[in-house]
C-alpha cells in the first residue's frame, strides 16, 4: 500500500508526558477537522514531494506516494530514536498504510484527533503510544455534527485504550473560554481508557485567548475527581524554536 507523506524529520516531542524524547516525525497531509487553534500549515501546495531530513537541518526530496516498504527503509537509517511519531494532518486517514508499519525499527507513536474509530481499529495492534486529543464543541468546525464526533472520539479511545502493550493518554486543549461542562463530560467518557489526562494551555493563535493559571488549576482539580493522573503541560517545542 502507498500513502503521501509531507515530511520526515528528527525533533524532540514537544507535548504531553513524553515531552523532550527524541523522535522521528512522519507527517501525513490532510485532516478531517478544522480547529481554531491549529498550528499546522494548511497550504499544502503540492503532495508530489516529501521532504526528508538527511542531516540536521538538511533535507532531500522523495517522490510521493511512499510505499510502506520505502518508509520502513527510511526509518532504518536513523539511530537513537525513542519512537516514530505519526502526525499530521490526521494519521488515521491513512490507517491501512500505518498497519503495514508494524515491523518498524522503532515503536510507533500515534498523534490523533481520535474522531475516526474505524481507523483506530486498523492500528490498535500496531501503535505502542497513543497521544489522543479530545476536541470540544467550541474548538473545531464540526459542521453541525458534534454529537457524532464526540461519540466517535469516545469509541476511538475505547479501541485504543491503555493495555500492557500500549500507553494511551488524552490531551485537551484549554483556552480561557473552554466549556467546562463539555470538558468534564468528555473526561467522564474516557477516564477508564487512559493512563493520564494532559491539560494543554492553548498557544494563542487566530484570536484564541490563552488560559489563566487560575483556570488551569481549577480544571486540574476538577478532573482529578475522575482521573488519577492529571498534568498541565504546555507546548514546550515553541519555547526553543522548533515547529
Amino acid at each position: 500500500m502507498k500513502s503521501p507523506i509531507r515530511e520526515i524529520f528528527v525533533s524532540a516531542q514537544g507535548e504531553g508526558p513524553y515531552v523532550g524524547y527524541r523522535q522521528l516525525f512522519v507527517r501525513f497531509p490532510k485532516c478531517n477537522l478544522e480547529c481554531q487553534y491549529c498550528d499546522t500549515p494548511k497550504d499544502w501546495s503540492s503532495e508530489s514531494k516529501c521532504r526528508v531530513e538527511s542531516k540536521p537541518g538538511e533535507f532531500v526530496e522523495y517522490d510521493n506516494p511512499f510505499s510502506s516498504e520505502h518508509l520502513l527503509s527510511v526509518i532504518k537509517l536513523y539511530e537513537r530514536i525513542h519512537s516514530v511519531s505519526l502526525t499530521g494532518g490526521e494519521p488515521l486517514l491513512y490507517a491501512k498504510f500505518i498497519k503495514e508499519l508494524k515491523t518498524s525499527k522503532f515503536p510507533l507513536y500515534l498523534e490523533s484527533n481520535m474522531t475516526l474509530p474505524e481507523g483506530a481499529k486498523e492500528v490498535k495492534d500496531v501503535v505502542k503510544y497513543v497521544s489522543g486529543d479530545f476536541k470540544l464543541k467550541d474548538q473545531c468546525d464540526f459542521k453541525g455534527h458534534y454529537e457524532k464526533y464526540f461519540n466517535d472520539t469516545a469509541r476511538s479511545f475505547s479501541i485504543l485504550r491503555q493495555t500492557s502493550f500500549r500507553d494511551c493518554f488524552c490531551k485537551i486543549i484549554v483556552s480561557e473560554d473552554i466549556d467546562r461542562e463539555d470538558m468534564m463530560h468528555a473526561v467522564d467518557q474516557i477516564k477508564d481508557c487512559i493512563t493520564e489526562l494532559i491539560l494543554q494551555p492553548v498557544t494563542p493563535t487566530g484570536g484564541v485567548e490563552a488560559a489563566s493559571s487560575k483556570l488551569l488549576l481549577e480544571l486540574q482539580d476538577k478532573a482529578l475527581e475522575k482521573v488519577e493522573n492529571v498534568r498541565i503541560i504546555p507546548q514546550t517545542h515553541r519555547m526553543w524554536g522548533a515547529l
